[in-house]
């Protein structure tokens, strides 16, 4: 092992004083020269045995300190990829794990322009750019208490549920996060004179998470809510907030039998219904309201009082 490997220059350093001190010794006379030779080469004995235990110890220290790092750098790439109490649980069980979430609020962005401007610009600015929007996601989310699902190309999905995903499971504050990523992008995009803006599409529902694969492992989120997510997100009016129906009355029920949540969130959203008959994409497809569980809404923060 290792530390076997660091104690065996200091094992040989002994070995050979030891056996220089037992030759000194049958050679020994009695005088006070011979003496003081061999209190000397005790005292270096000594001396060395100690730098030896000195230098075994201190480069077992910088390996420990050395696999410390290392483990704390797994734990931070593990936080990036699984939810924190989901690592917690793989640690304790030491197999695949999944959940059933009953209910979940998810929210899913898109970067409307962003697809135009990376086919004008070069790959080191398109990421360049992508990484500055989605490090200003990430402290939204940090703020929000929300958590990272995945990012799919400009696609940010991110929201709560309960225990293991998240601690908190609020709606109104997945909806408040969604709101907040249109107003952040549009600030951005205004001020590097930039044409990119974000809608966000949010719903709750039931949902399945776990891990998927082996070799790149990560917890994804499944089940008839990403579905609904997905075309919420895709028809959402540029630079708005659309949600389901069913998000809406998780908020609103929120509201009602926690109203300590929402005075301490200290801000609030209010819910415009869509007029059109349909919902259309910017692509041009239809979808009826019967495919994201009937009528959906524009969220938009309540003004301040």
């Amino acid at each position: 092992t290792k530390a076997q490997t660091l104690f065996l220059p200091g094992f040989i350093g002994v070995c050979i004083t030891a056996a220089i001190l037992i030759l000194l010794g049958r050679q020994l006379v009695f005088d006070t020269g011979g003496l003081l030779n061999y209190l000397n080469v005790v005292s270096l004995f000594n001396a060395f045995r100690i730098f030896s235990m000195e230098w075994v110890l201190r480069q077992r220290h910088i390996a420990m300190r050395r696999v410390e790092v290392m483990q704390e750098k797994i734990e931070g790439i593990l936080r990036t990829l699984m939810p924190p109490m989901v690592i917690e649980e793989i640690k304790r069980t030491a197999t695949f794990v999944s959940h059933n979430y009953r209910s979940a609020t998810i929210a899913q962005s898109d970067l409307v322009g962003f697809t135009t401007l990376a086919s004008s610009r070069e790959p080191m600015e398109v990421v360049r750019i992508i990484s500055d929007l989605f490090d200003k996601f990430d402290d939204l989310a940090d703020q929000y208490h929300i958590y990272k699902v995945e990012t799919v190309g400009d696609a940010y999905i991110a929201g709560q549920a309960d225990n293991p995903l998240t601690s908190c499971n609020q709606p109104l504050l997945v909806v408040l996060f969604g709101i907040q990523m249109t107003m952040v992008t549009r600030t951005w995009s205004s001020q590097r004179g930039e044409n990119i803006s974000c809608r966000v599409g949010v719903h709750t529902g039931e949902c399945v998470g776990g891990m998927v694969g082996e070799s790149m492992q990560r917890y994804h989120l499944f089940g008839d809510l990403m579905r609904r997510l997905e075309i919420l997100e895709a028809t959402a009016p540029t630079g708005q907030v659309q949600v389901s129906r069913a998000c809406k009355q998780a908020v609103e029920t929120q509201i009602q039998r926690h109203p300590q949540e929402v005075a301490d969130v200290m801000e609030h959203v209010i819910f415009q219904s869509r007029a059109e008959q349909v919902l259309t994409s910017s692509k041009g497809e239809i979808h009826d309201y019967s495919e994201v569980g009937g009528p959906t809404y524009l969220a938009r923060p309540a003004p301040k009082k």
